[in-house]
């Protein structure tokens, strides 16, 4: 099987690359041809045999994020070449070895990873898009699945790439950012859409997206690696050094005027 592993790290977040490149190559899905597709604006990362290093900029807080199927859809062309399309987020690390049908399923077509922080609450604990005028609005609740975590096969999963990418554009021209951003948007479409995907959904345990630091009922695969140890989320993000595009600009003074 052909993998397309898709990684975002601009501004700071590049100091986690080279671990979650070795540790991915150690334990992941080892018997399969796997290639890396980064988004970044770092002059440390290059491309190699089985990495292509794609420039983005990097568009401060929350854009880096909110934007991030934007960003896959680059390289649509590229990515529906390959079996499997799975995006894992920048502070992931591997520390067991993860076999590809224990991830994907034996014959699952998509892929999402519970939340860790819901993990055993009801469903009025979980922080959906509670706003009905946007399209992140969740009128079906079921579980809560992390933003860390977004993959299947890839003409599915890009299909719904477009899909939340121009969910996202309509919520901003009508001067609206979804609660949790990205995360909002794929638990809207996976949680408005239970009953056509529940058969062909592979649902992940916590153990996948394991927080560093945590003490949770499972055996850690991929931990997330604790941000407050690099400088915390601000330093990382960027959040207050960023000259954004004319666009965003636009975007960003409609909402606060909102």
């Amino acid at each position: 099987m052909k993998i397309a592993i898709l990684y975002i790290c601009t501004g700071k977040y590049d100091i986690f690359w080279s671990d979650f490149y070795s540790t991915s190559q150690k334990y992941f899905c080892t018997t399969e041809d796997k290639h890396y597709f980064v988004f970044t604006d770092s002059e440390q990362i290059k491309a190699d045999h089985n990495v292509s290093v794609i420039y983005q900029d990097s568009l401060g807080w929350p854009f880096n994020t909110l934007y991030r199927y934007r960003m896959f859809l680059r390289v649509q062309h590229k990515l529906s070449k390959f079996d499997k399309v799975i995006f894992f987020n920048g502070n992931c690390t591997f520390v067991d070895q993860i076999d590809y049908e224990n991830f994907f399923g034996r014959s699952s077509t998509l892929v999402a990873c519970l939340h860790p922080g819901f993990l055993n609450k009801n469903c009025e604990e979980f922080t959906y898009e509670k706003r009905k005028n946007s399209l992140a609005f969740v009128g079906s609740p079921w579980k809560y699945f992390a933003g860390g975590i977004n993959g299947g096969n890839a003409n599915e999963i890009l299909k719904i790439f477009q899909i939340l990418s121009h969910n996202i554009e309509d919520d901003l021209k009508n001067g609206i950012v979804a609660i949790w951003h990205d995360e909002s948007h794929w638990n809207a479409y996976l949680n408005n859409n239970y009953e056509v995907l529940k058969d062909k959904l592979h649902i992940l345990s916590p153990e996948y997206l394991y927080p560093e630091g945590w003490d949770l009922p499972f055996e850690k695969k991929i931990i997330l690696r604790d941000k407050n140890q690099y400088g915390g989320h601000n330093l990382l993000r960027g959040a207050a050094q960023h000259n954004f595009p004319n666009t965003i600009k636009k975007i960003l003074k409609k909402i606060i005027c909102r």
